[in-house]
């Protein structure tokens, strides 16, 4: 017998190509599973012991369910047939949705049949990777259970899907949380902050980096990149979460890449940003602020990521009172797209304040992962709307009711109102620093959605 089969079982099921597999390899830290564009890649069930929230779990990749079951191929077939063989098998099954196409007739069928089965099921809701696919939320949230939205490509949500595994399992028998005798150990469920350093070429980021990896106390252990040609660099800190650093190429403006080479490096950097949680934005305090380093912080805004600003090379410039209170004030002003950003003014020639650039990235990076009490942020509400109402639209008292949080990284907060359409710009930015300020995320990117509670018969 598998030594993992004495674990309890945690199925992943849902139909073909909505991301099991890329969520099967995000939550064993491998590519075993094959990954393809193409439906039905997987069909034979992987198994592996996965840690999650202190329970040690055997976790299974199965094929694709179809709605009904009965039509296709003999292999599909008995493809649905096995998976939901497993799904009996198993203390829990957690059902994957595809969350860039909205639901469907054929997810409310899945979840029927699940419910059937009469096994516990935790539905996911997987490639929600930005404001395009949270705005089809609302929906998933009609199947009447908690809904968990993910990103398995981007690891989004991924912490949250270890703890309500363990939740959803509830403790392990005494003497059994850990695998037994010769059984593989999973890897710890607290995953590395991702950390990606941005910024023109010659900003100093490498220099940035080797100062770090010199850092006393630290053990630095080199890791080929997945998705780059870069090596990562990975920081092990006694008794803090570890960090892994992504030094990137230079970004230039457009029109001043030259090859192709430099091209590809610039794409590469872009993709570093949206698998990191924190972007570190280096600044060149001797050049000053460019319009190319605001276009950088603007393209961190737009991904919603964590962010710590760094003006580098500042041993250059704090000698001249009147320099230094110039590249103060630039860095203000390049800033207003990532308000909520610390801003820090070090050196890594000379390592002047250089140590609190990480006691920043995990402040960002514990802000940016928050989950906040329902309880808790209806209070936040309830003081934001005391302080100031939503201005009436067209003669209407516009309304907000309660909110709660749909997904973290950024924090998320779905607010229901009985005219959303209606909220201006002003007041969605109001209620966002309300919440920021009270809700203890002053250093990270907030998120609001706006819906139209359903109106009583």
């Amino acid at each position: 017998m598998d030594a993992t089969s004495r674990l309890p079982t945690v199925s992943l099921v849902g139909r073909p190509n909505v991301g099991k597999s890329t969520l099967f390899n995000r939550l064993t830290r491998s590519r075993r599973a094959l990954v393809d564009a193409t439906p039905g890649v997987t069909r034979d069930t992987r198994a592996a012991a996965v840690a999650c929230g202190g329970v040690t779990v055997r976790l299974l990749d199965t094929g694709g369910l179809t709605a009904g079951g009965d039509g296709g191929d003999v292999i599909t077939r008995r493809t649905h047939e096995q998976t939901l063989a497993a799904v009996e098998a198993s203390d829990l099954a957690v059902l994957v949705l595809d969350g860039s196409r909205g639901l469907s007739a054929a997810d409310r069928e899945l979840v029927d049949l699940l419910r059937r089965r009469g096994r516990p099921l935790l539905l996911v809701v997987n490639k929600v990777d930005g404001p395009r696919q949270e705005a089809f939320l609302p929906e998933f949230y009609e199947l009447g259970a908690e809904v968990l939205p993910v990103s398995a490509a981007h690891r989004r949500g991924i912490g949250r899907l270890r703890d309500r595994i363990a939740k959803a399992l509830g403790p392990p028998p005494e003497g059994e949380d850990a695998p037994a005798s010769g059984e593989p150990a999973p890897a710890e469920a607290t995953e590395p902050v991702r950390v990606a350093l941005l910024g023109r070429p010659n900003a100093g980021k490498s220099s940035l980096v080797n100062r770090l990896v010199g850092a006393p106390r630290m053990i630095v252990t080199d890791v080929p990149g997945t998705t780059r040609d870069a090596v990562d660099t990975l920081l092990t800190r006694p008794g803090a979460r570890d960090i892994l650093l992504v030094d990137t190429a230079g970004i230039r403006r457009r029109a001043r890449i030259r090859d192709r080479v430099e091209k590809f490096s610039v794409v590469k950097a872009l993709e570093a940003l949206e698998d990191a949680d924190v972007a570190v934005v280096v600044l060149d305090a001797r050049e000053g602020i460019s319009e190319q380093d605001q276009r950088i912080l603007g393209y961190v805004a737009e991904a919603g990521k964590g962010c710590v600003v760094a003006c580098n090379k500042w041993d250059l410039v704090q000698g001249d009172p009147d320099l230094s209170r110039r590249r103060r004030t630039e860095l203000e002003r390049a800033a207003r797209f990532v308000p909520y950003a610390p801003r820090l003014f070090l050196s890594a020639r000379t390592g002047r304040r250089v140590d609190r650039l990480l006691a920043a990235v995990d402040e960002v990076a514990a802000q940016y992962e928050a989950e906040i009490p329902t309880g808790r942020l209806n209070q936040a509400l309830q003081r934001a709307l005391a302080a100031r109402q939503p201005p009436m639209s067209r003669g209407r008292h516009v309304r907000l009711y309660y909110t709660t949080q749909v997904a973290a990284r950024p924090p998320t907060f779905l607010v229901f109102a009985n005219y959303p359409e209606a909220i201006p710009t002003s007041y969605r930015r109001f209620l966002a620093n309300r919440f920021r300020a009270e809700l203890g995320l002053e250093h990270t990117p907030v998120r609001l959605r706006f819906r139209e509670r359903e109106r009583r018969a």
